[in-house]
């Protein structure tokens, strides 16, 4: 499996994927949010587990990561996922204004999710600190579902 970029002028200029590592080739301002897809779905019920590394952030942008579907899987501020980044948001509004910290060069998110045909529940892991649950999405609901991550970089 691999991560999978937007398709977006933007994205494919700044972002490149290399094996299980993305990495930003662009310096500055991307003019909107960029975001990769891991082509390694949920679709059946059971337990998923992902887990992402920030080996590396630049300290003026915003990272976030989730669960998204391939049809909300769009470029710029159209994303639609169940995100967290100090907050939990479904891509357009926050929901939940503090849960955790702030995702910074180092830090490691674990993303759980129990999946049913009733129900959905995504929770997160901090550095292997249990943030607890954060999304619970009673059916119907659409599968398959996609760890993302998001980010935005502005201008210094």
């Amino acid at each position: 499996m691999s991560w999978i970029i937007e398709e977006s002028d933007n994205a494919s200029s700044a972002i490149n994927i290399q094996g299980n590592s993305v990495t930003s080739c662009k310096e500055g301002d991307y003019g909107s949010p960029i975001h990769v897809l891991w082509n390694e779905p949920a679709e059946k019920s059971g337990l998923y587990y992902w887990q992402i590394e920030f080996s590396q952030l630049d300290e003026y942008g915003i990272v976030s990561v989730g669960l998204t579907t391939q049809n909300d899987f769009k470029g710029g501020y159209d994303l639609k996922a169940m995100q967290y980044n100090a907050n939990l948001t479904n891509g357009i509004y926050a929901l939940v204004g503090t849960f955790g910290s702030s995702i910074k060069q180092g830090d490691t998110i674990g993303i759980l999710l129990n999946l049913t045909d009733s129900e959905m529940k995504m929770y997160l892991f901090h550095n292997g600190q249990p943030l607890g649950l954060a999304f619970h999405v009673q059916a119907p609901f659409t599968k398959p579902l996609f760890p993302a991550s998001h980010q935005l970089l502005w201008k210094r």
